[in-house]
């Protein structure tokens, strides 16, 4: 259904900073539709605080602090409780008590907080959202909920190097926000703030810490992103990441999906596709690679992903 959507909406090929805009917002408008036919009800409950804020209940028992502009999650949460339930499951069922999770690109941290829920209070938790706004809701949504002193917000983009950019996005589609193109204009009713890029491998030196499970969608910027965790990956053996994969994207920042994926393969991975049901189906990195435009959610593991 998503590929559907997608189809009948996708624009030319140009990879400009309005294609960049276009493609993001497609897929917000797809995660939308489908999370609307498929979402079960949890008991819900809002209160408007001001300040465009509010404070929802995610899966009935989380409390979570969202921005109500948003057209993509918000109205999703504030009124089923729940977001993207086949990747949501599959996440949770990846973590074990006392894992270490990341969530790159962790919006308004639906991801973030379930890992707090699964990993429970003997793992680590880690976000990263460049954008302040989000980065500061996230972080009274953990606070609130108790998972301050095992979870941390990093307000930051995840990246190959040290550096600033610039991110770019939309009150209206939020989940849609990446991080300027080598192309350079902006398109209208896009917003601009300026946000530090930090390499995983150097926020986390330490030879001992390993990540378990990550959770990675980051608009177009996931060949950087492993680029600057490399290291992290490689001490990690058991790692399993979840990740949106849209060629289009790593096109318009200058990469490709085969070089993510080769990168990814050279590295041990081995890549399944994630299904409407949260199941998993095995996928040759060649079929990978040769990808140009569908959108699809993949998982990347060293070995069976639920292996003990």
């Amino acid at each position: 259904m998503l590929k559907r959507i997608l189809r009948r909406r996708r624009p030319p090929a140009p990879a400009t900073a309005e294609a960049v805009v276009g493609i993001a917002r497609r897929m917000e408008e797809g995660f939308a539709h489908l999370a609307g036919r498929s979402n079960p009800f949890h008991y819900t409950a809002t209160a408007y605080l001001g300040d465009n804020t509010i404070l929802a209940l995610l899966h009935g028992r989380i409390m979570m602090y969202l921005d109500t502009r948003g057209t993509d999650l918000a109205p999703h949460i504030m009124m089923f409780g729940i977001w993207e339930p086949n990747y949501t499951q599959l996440f949770q069922r990846l973590i074990r008590p006392g894992d270490t999770v990341f969530d790159i690109g962790a919006h308004l941290g639906v991801y973030a907080l379930l890992g707090c829920v699964s990993a429970g209070t003997t793992g680590r938790v880690h976000a990263f959202e460049p954008n302040p706004r989000f980065a500061g809701l996230l972080g009274r949504s953990l606070a609130v909920n108790g998972f301050k002193g095992f979870a941390t917000v990093h307000n930051l983009a995840v990246g190959a190097a040290e550096g600033t950019s610039q991110l770019r996005f939309s009150w209206e589609y939020s989940g849609g926000g990446h991080l300027a193109t080598p192309r350079g204009r902006v398109a209208p009713g896009i917003e601009i703030v300026p946000c530090r890029v930090a390499a995983l491998d150097d926020l986390f030196p330490d030879p001992a810490f390993t990540v378990d499970v990550m959770k990675m969608d980051v608009e177009g910027t996931e060949t950087q992103a492993v680029r600057g965790m490399a290291g992290l990956l490689a001490r990690s053996p058991r790692v399993r990441i979840l990740f949106e994969f849209a060629p289009g994207l790593q096109k318009a920042h200058g990469s490709s999906a085969a070089e993510l994926i080769g990168l990814l393969e050279g590295m041990g991975f081995s890549f399944w596709t994630v299904g409407d049901d949260s199941g998993i189906t095995p996928v040759p990195a060649a079929d990978l690679a040769a990808r140009t435009g569908d959108i699809v959610n993949i998982l990347a593991a060293r070995s069976d992903p639920f292996a003990a």
